[in-house]
């Protein structure tokens, strides 16, 4: 949770205001995936401006500094401006773990130049929230409502996957929690951040410099 850093206020600044960024940026990525792919109905409602008060939902906001995962409000989508049999409406919602990754591989970016420069506490701090934008990255995937991976799974998946995710978004927040917390109890969580964060540094190796 990012009020663990309570103590190290550089990184919790830091990270709380990369995270409500990140959350806003995940809604615009999937708006312009989805006007890419004909539907406009996001775009209409707004969800392309950077305006948080469009974007950010009271609860998910809480939820992440409690918790350390967040979500915003849910963008709109119309099913039959897609073709290929929800395959690209998959795509869209697939989208916003992507703008995560995307997020947290420009904060490890950022890491890595200000410990270049000996700067510990900036270095620590962007680090952190590039984790903290892993995790949602990852969290995402997974098929429980109401996370991008199950619209997905509404969307491309047969009438039996289908089945399954309704019976699960039967049980409501109460459902989620306890999901969300056996998963990371579990280590199953853990160890898709670790494969992500890996992945993401072997990136960075890439880069001149680095």
């Amino acid at each position: 949770m990012i009020l663990r850093y309570f103590n190290d206020p550089t990184t919790l600044v830091i990270s709380a205001i990369i995270m409500i960024m990140a959350l806003i940026f995940h809604n615009i990525v999937q708006a312009w995936v989805a006007s890419r792919y004909g539907d406009n109905s996001a775009r209409f409602s707004g969800f392309m401006r950077f305006d948080p008060q469009q974007h950010l939902e009271p609860f998910g906001a809480l939820f992440l500094f409690l918790l350390g995962f967040g979500w915003p409000k849910t963008i709109p989508t119309n099913s039959r401006n897609y073709r290929g049999r929800g395959r690209q409406e998959a795509l869209v919602w697939y989208s916003g773990p992507l703008a995560y990754l995307l997020v947290a591989f420009v904060c490890y970016i950022a890491g890595a130049i200000f410990g270049n420069l000996n700067q510990v506490q900036l270095t620590r701090a962007f680090l952190a929230a590039g984790d903290f934008a892993i995790v949602h990255a990852v969290i995402n995937l997974f098929p429980v409502f109401p996370l991008d991976g199950a619209k997905a799974a509404l969307a491309w998946g047969n009438p039996q996957v289908r089945r399954v995710i309704q019976q699960m978004a039967s049980w409501g927040s109460i459902g989620f929690i306890l999901i969300f917390f056996l998963l990371s109890y579990s280590g199953i969580t853990g160890l898709i951040i670790s494969f992500f964060r890996r992945l993401l540094f072997g990136l960075l190796s890439f880069i001149p410099g680095f």
